[in-house]
Formats: C-alpha cells, sequence, structure tokens
C-alpha cells in the first residue's frame, strides 16, 4: 500500500462491538495492514481484551464524543469535535500516511464533515457516494450517486459520471468504462427535465457515455457505469435488495413444496446461500464517497465484523491503485 495506513471510525454505527471485533480480525487476516482507530480508547481496549492481534499494527486516537443517528449532520460536524467522527476527518486531513477512511456512522454528518473538514477534490462541486452492484456478467457496475444528493443539477450529474468512471478505470481496472444515464427509457429524448440536460452534457463530454438506460438493467453488466440524481439511485438500490430478498425467499418456498427429497433442498439452499451472500451488503463492504480529497468508504450502519473486513479490503485496493 506504499505506506498508507487505514482510518476506521470505530463508533456512531448500531454496533460498535462488532467494528471493534472487525478490527481485531482485520489484523488477524490481512498482512501487513496498519489501522488507526478513532474513539474511545478506554472502551476499545477494553473490548479488544482476550483477543489475540499484533497490536504494533494498530493506533487507537481517544475521542469520548460520538455523532449519532439522531444528530444534525451539520450541527454534530460543527459543535462535537471531539467525535470520533470529526477527529477522524481531521486526521484523513492532515496525515499523509492515511489514505482512505472507514466509517458506518451518520451518513448525512459523514459527507457533510467532508467538505467541511476534508474539502472537495480541486474543481469539485459535491462528492458523490458511489455502491458496488454485482452484475450478470460475473463483473460490478458503479451507481453514483446512491443517496447523498437528493437535489442535483445536470452539470452534478456530469461530475458524478467523471468520478465513477475514473473510480471504475483506476480502481477496478476497466478500460474506457461504459456510462449510462439512469431513465425511464433508452431513447436519447425519454426522461424529465433533470436527465434530458444531464444527456446533453454527458454526450458533449469525454467520458465512453452510451445513451440512456431502464432500471431494468441495472444489473445486466452492459454498463460499468450508472448516473442518476441521489434519490433515483437510493430508490434503485432498495429496490434491488428487496426484490432480490423477496424472489430468493419466494422460490425456497416453492422448492420446498415441490422438492421430492431432502438431499434437492441441501443443494437448493447452498446455492441460494451463496447468492444471497453475493448480494448482502456485508459481503459487499461499503459505499464510496468520491470527489473529496481523499476517499471514503461508508459502511451500512448495522455493519458487523464482516463488513469490517470486506471494506478494509476495499481501502487497501483503493490506495493501491493510487486513486
Amino acid at each position: 500500500m506504499a505506506g498508507q495506513k487505514i482510518l476506521i471510525d470505530a463508533f456512531g454505527s448500531d454496533y460498535p462491538d462488532q467494528i471493534i471485533d472487525g478490527i481485531a480480525e482485520v489484523l488477524n487476516q490481512i498482512d501487513g495492514v496498519e489501522l488507526v482507530v478513532t474513539g474511545d480508547e478506554e472502551y476499545i481496549n477494553n473490548a479488544l481484551i482476550g483477543k489475540d492481534f499484533d497490536k504494533s499494527r494498530l493506533e487507537i486516537i481517544d475521542c469520548k464524543e460520538v455523532v449519532t443517528n439522531d444528530d444534525s449532520p451539520v450541527d454534530a460536524i460543527l459543535k462535537k469535535k471531539n467525535s470520533s467522527l470529526s477527529v477522524a476527518l481531521k486526521i484523513l486531513r492532515e496525515r499523509e500516511d492515511v489514505g482512505c477512511m472507514i466509517s458506518a456512522g451518520n451518513t448525512g454528518a459523514i459527507i457533510a464533515g467532508s467538505v467541511l473538514i476534508l474539502g472537495r477534490q480541486t474543481g469539485g462541486d459535491r462528492p458523490t457516494l458511489l455502491t458496488i452492484l454485482p452484475n450478470d456478467k460475473g463483473g460490478v457496475t458503479c451507481l453514483a450517486d446512491c443517496g447523498a444528493n437528493v437535489d442535483c443539477k445536470p452539470h452534478h450529474l456530469l461530475k458524478f459520471g467523471e468520478y465513477a468512471s475514473e473510480y471504475s478505470s483506476k480502481v477496478l481496472g476497466v478500460e474506457n468504462p461504459k456510462v449510462a444515464l439512469l431513465s425511464v427509457g433508452t431513447e436519447d429524448k425519454k426522461g424529465n427535465a433533470l436527465s434530458k440536460e444531464a444527456f446533453k452534457l454527458l454526450k458533449q463530454s469525454n467520458l465512453n457515455f452510451v445513451g440512456n438506460m431502464e432500471a431494468k438493467t441495472a444489473l445486466s453488466g452492459d454498463v460499468d457505469v450508472i448516473v442518476c440524481d441521489g434519490f433515483d439511485g437510493n430508490v434503485l438500490l432498495k429496490s434491488i435488495e428487496g426484490t432480490a430478498k423477496s424472489v430468493v425467499a419466494r422460490s425456497l418456498a416453492l422448492l420446498k413444496k415441490y422438492s421430492k427429497s431432502s438431499d434437492d433442498m441441501k443443494f437448493v439452499k447452498k446455492a441460494f446461500g451463496e447468492l444471497m451472500q453475493l448480494l448482502d451488503f456485508n459481503s459487499q463492504g461499503g459505499a464510496i464517497l468520491l470527489g473529496t480529497k481523499k476517499p471514503i468508504v461508508k459502511a451500512h450502519g448495522s455493519a458487523n465484523s464482516q463488513t469490517v473486513i470486506n471494506t478494509v479490503k476495499q481501502a487497501v485496493k483503493i490506495c493501491e491503485s493510487g486513486y
């Protein structure tokens, strides 16, 4: 990782003990990674008692305050200056040896803090939250924005496309990523006022823009980047998650009803178990906040220890890419 350390905000999630367990597991499972962790040092050390890991690769920065999901994002950043999130963002800004940050805390506060404390990329306007969707071709598709910016202007969507295309190329290794705009039809003239204006900007850009796409092909793998505002992106993401769970549950019920032996169900349960693991957020890691001076991986609020391992792997990959 070229000497880069991964920074973890240990508090603010639904289950901080799971985050701390994951930190110990990371240091056991991922060779060479060094972690900088912000949070209540006494609490963290007590939670790590009895766990066997390389303590020389762990640095704990003591801070007692916590930004919760009930806090107003901007107020939390301005008033809770000794919170694990605010301190982590300052470290990310000031320390050259820290390349990427992970937090499962308040999404709004992370985004607000990334702008107020860390700062935007040069020439950037708004950060975008990018998530990775496993597609039907065995690869992944980037979705940006997936919830950071629910109200956007056309030039914002162009910037989201640029950020996501660069991430797809540099971090995921996709050559000349195909970029599509989420709309209600594939025809050039389809969409609302926002998407029609964004279409014009994307078409005039240097991106490999392939036109409009419909939500039903989001997982097809035909494109590498899906661009949309955060409202539509979040609806799309949660629709995919909910539909996947419903289809799997109904399929299992029908297969159980018509299966002739218990051996049939063992095979089915194994296959569907692998499918759900592929679609589970804890297996995929986290969304990535792009457009700030350094990248931030946003894990789900109910992240568990396995999520920590996978988000650290994500962060390591980002650092190694030089993104």
